[in-house]
């Protein structure tokens, strides 16, 4: 059992650098992660990689920076 097994999480600008690593830690220890990134490929990537190594994750394409996308 992860310590995050039945939580969510939201990490942003999860293609890479910190917050790629974040999401896939997050997902090690069992939180399904949505990977939040304004670059598509990156973070399709990432969502990708989590899920073919048996965790859970989607991607959504997301800019921070604009409050219609946090809506």
């Amino acid at each position: 059992m992860g310590t995050l097994d039945n939580k969510i999480a939201i990490v942003t600008g999860a293609g890479q650098g910190i917050g790629s690593a974040i999401a896939i830690r997050f997902a090690r220890e069992g939180a399904c992660v949505t990977v939040a990134e304004l670059n598509e490929a990156k973070g399709q990537t990432i969502a990708d990689g989590i899920t073919a190594a048996g965790g859970k994750a989607i991607f959504t394409k997301c800019d921070v920076g604009n409050s219609a996308d946090c809506d």
